[in-house]
């Protein structure tokens, strides 16, 4: 096919190449200059919980690095996809960005007719903080760790239960990677939310529940409620003496995290821009003692890094939900 024509000399190939050439010098003088006005950071989830709070605690701090203001805007709904969806659409131009947690990777292989591509359509920033997730055992259950536990679920195979605050949420996938691990069948029992799953656990009608570490840490200890292992690699300084999972089970690792993404095509020295200032955020000591507080780990990674640890949750929970045969109806 012979180039469209436009003029002496002119082919549509150069006319292109011209656009772009110019578009570069444009990118960088904005790049420059970022931000110059307030940044709108999506928070996939409702005001109150706790990706909104992590979000409103850092992004206060950042925007002082930043010299503006980040808006936080809650649009939850959907398991966070709605939120995703809007950023998806967005400028690439570094003022809207998206606060999501693990719910980001998990998702596309529960909802596999997502409006957007996980990964083609963002560009990932930060990785704010992980927390793991924990296994408390409740007063119907003599486990004081992971082995015992084991051990007895192999002694009653199908007799116990497990709650978490959802199907196809993170806790839940917990419980099935140990399942898949540990050739367990606890069962798993969804709640409508975490008080009313306490409750069962605390009054013993349900043995187990895993959690974030952060809703663990105020409750263990009480009312028979006891964390026996948690899901990380390093450990949680609120929850002394208590084991990771993977020093008895290895492969057992379930963390909640938040990341920040902004539109794919975003101009690298903004994406760079960003992910610096986050970083200082979660270092400032005022914001590192209450992360810390929340059994947060807080170590940063570069663009570069979110993008591998994406992928790698991506494919791990893939893995899971397809054997386990979990479905979002």
């Amino acid at each position: 096919m012979s180039e469209l024509n436009n003029g002496p000399g002119l082919t549509r190939r150069a006319i292109l190449a011209g656009t772009a050439a110019l578009s570069l010098p444009m990118a960088a003088r904005a790049a420059s200059t970022y931000p110059d006005r307030p940044v709108r950071v999506i928070v996939a989830y409702g005001a109150g919980g706790a990706v909104d709070t992590v979000a409103r605690l850092v992004f206060t701090e950042a925007g002082k690095r930043l010299g503006q203001s980040f808006v936080i805007e809650n649009r939850g709904g959907a398991g966070g996809t709605l939120g995703a969806a809007a950023v998806a659409r967005s400028a690439p131009d570094g003022y809207t960005l998206l606060d999501d947690a693990s719910g980001f990777s998990i998702n596309p292989s529960l909802m596999p007719r997502l409006s957007y591509d996980t990964r083609k359509d963002f560009a990932p920033v930060a990785r704010i903080i992980t927390v793991p997730n924990v296994i408390v055992a409740g007063p119907s259950c003599p486990a004081k760790n992971l082995a015992e536990l084991i051990a007895l679920g192999k002694a009653k195979p199908g007799e116990m239960d497990c709650a978490s605050t959802g199907t196809g949420s993170a806790q839940h996938l917990s419980l099935e990677l140990l399942n898949h691990l540990a050739g367990l069948r606890i069962g798993h029992v969804p709640y409508r939310d975490l008080p009313a799953a306490l409750n069962d656990l605390s009054a013993g009608r349900i043995a187990l529940m895993v959690m974030t570490a952060t809703s663990a840490i105020p409750r263990h200890g009480e009312g028979g409620l006891r964390v026996i292992a948690h899901l990380g690699r390093a450990p949680v300084q609120a929850l002394p003496g208590v084991a990771a999972a993977i020093d008895t089970l290895p492969g057992l690792e379930c963390l909640e995290w938040h990341g920040v993404y902004a539109p794919a095509g975003t101009p690298e020295p903004i994406v760079q821009a960003l992910n610096a200032a986050v970083a200082e955020a979660v270092r400032e000591p005022t914001v590192a003692e209450r992360l810390t507080a929340l059994g947060a780990d807080t170590e940063q990674l570069t663009p570069a890094g979110l993008s591998t640890f994406l992928d790698g949750e991506l494919n791990k929970w893939a893995g899971v939900i397809r054997d386990a045969g979990i479905r979002i109806q």
